[in-house]
């Protein structure tokens, strides 16, 4: 994959997080594809972690039944290789509570084969309380 297909990816990917396209979403993902919200479990709700394509769904499933996101853009890419690693801002509306607040994330993405094999969150898990 070279780096025009990369971008190419990374923005079908991220336009299929903020719609929260399932479907778009389950063809990025690889069969045996890992999604972490890296965090302490003990100390935030939101910290996760979903291992091969199923596991992956059912979280992104609840991502997008819980979550909408506006005023997305992505601040920063580094892209070496397969790998790349994307800076982000969004306003996240949280369905179930009704709040809202703006927040920046950070994710780390390795592709094999055109497919996320792994895709590391870093966010502010405080914010889940």
């Amino acid at each position: 994959m070279d780096r025009s297909e990369m971008e190419a990816f990374i923005e079908k990917f991220y336009a299929a997080r903020v719609e929260g396209d399932i479907e778009a979403l389950g063809e990025s993902f690889a069969g045996n594809a890992r999604f972490q919200i890296a965090g302490s479990p003990e100390f935030s709700m939101l910290a996760a972690l979903a291992e091969g394509h199923e596991a992956v769904m059912g979280l992104m499933r609840t991502i997008a039944d819980t979550i909408a996101f506006e005023d997305f853009a992505i601040l920063d890419r580094v892209i070496d290789g397969s790998k790349a690693a994307i800076r982000w801002r969004a306003t996240v509306h949280l369905v179930t509570s009704g709040q809202s607040y703006t927040t920046e994330l950070a994710d780390f993405l390795e592709l094999e084969g055109g497919k996320l094999v792994s895709c590391t969150e870093f966010l502010d898990t405080a914010l889940a309380g």
